[in-house]
Parts: C-alpha cells; sequence; structure tokens
C-alpha cells in the first residue's frame, strides 16, 4: 500500500518492488536490471515498458518525479 495525503493505492507485488526501489539513489535503468534479475522469466523490454508505465502514472498523481 502507497499511502499520500488523504488516499492510499494498494500495490501488487511487482509495483511494490518498484516503489521500493525509488529512494533516489537508483537510476531507472538500475531499477530495470534488478527488476530482470528478479523476474527471469519476464523480456527485460516488457519490464523496462511497464515499469515507465507506471513511473508516468506515480508521476501524474504527484507521487514521483519522473521525466521520460
Amino acid at each position: 500500500m502507497l499511502l499520500y495525503p488523504e488516499r492510499g493505492l494498494e500495490l501488487n507485488p511487482t509495483a511494490a518492488d518498484i516503489v521500493r526501489l525509488c529512494t533516489g539513489e537508483h537510476t531507472v535503468t538500475e531499477i530495470v536490471e534488478r527488476l530482470a534479475e528478479k523476474y527471469p522469466r519476464q523480456p527485460r523490454p516488457a519490464i523496462e515498458h511497464e515499469m515507465e508505465e507506471f513511473l508516468a502514472v506515480l508521476a501524474e498523481r504527484g507521487l514521483v518525479r519522473y521525466e521520460r
């Protein structure tokens, strides 16, 4: 669960993995690499695409800063 003022967003396990890594210490590429290691059955391009889409949604809600 990602909590923000007066709201909450229930995250699936993959989304939670992404949010945990969004600390400002990792680049998007590094996060993709970590996810690719954790989910080896998923093609890396698919992980990257889905992660970028997810980060864009979080950015629209003002929860992260993300530019493509």
